[in-house]
């Protein structure tokens, strides 16, 4: 049987490939997503997620975006609890290129995701936006 930190890093590479088909094999059927913000409005994939349905709308908010590096900085597992630290370079749908940090963490039970919490430099995300 797969280790939490062993299903994060396929899922966390399946995100940098832009393969949601990957992930929602993963995910239960009520998992909540989501992506905490000092400003919910300052970027279309801001916000919570609930389900699979809902899912496939963050996924669709993230494929506008063109990733141009993701460098993972650290891990740490406890549990069922994953913690996963990256550095992310992006070019949003205008043409502004983003740098920032970026914390996930994932709740899992019996292999599967239940929740995924992310917190990333929401200032750098909105004047991407502006």
């Amino acid at each position: 049987m797969e280790s939490n930190v062993e299903i994060v890093r396929a899922l966390s590479a399946a995100l940098e490939q832009g393969d949601p088909l990957a992930i929602m094999a993963r995910v239960t059927r009520d998992v909540v997503w989501t992506v905490h913000a000092a400003d919910p409005d300052a970027a279309p994939w801001f916000g919570t997620y609930r389900g699979k349905r809902e899912l496939l709308d963050l996924f669709a908010a993230l494929g506008t975006l063109t990733f141009t590096d993701v460098t993972h900085k650290g891990m740490v597992a406890d549990g069922d609890l994953v913690m996963v630290w990256l550095g992310i370079s992006l070019t949003t749908p205008n043409g502004t290129d983003v740098q920032m940090d970026e914390v996930q963490i994932w709740t899992l039970a019996d292999g599967r995701v239940v929740a995924v919490d992310v917190l990333c430099d929401t200032a750098a995300v909105a004047a991407g936006f502006s």
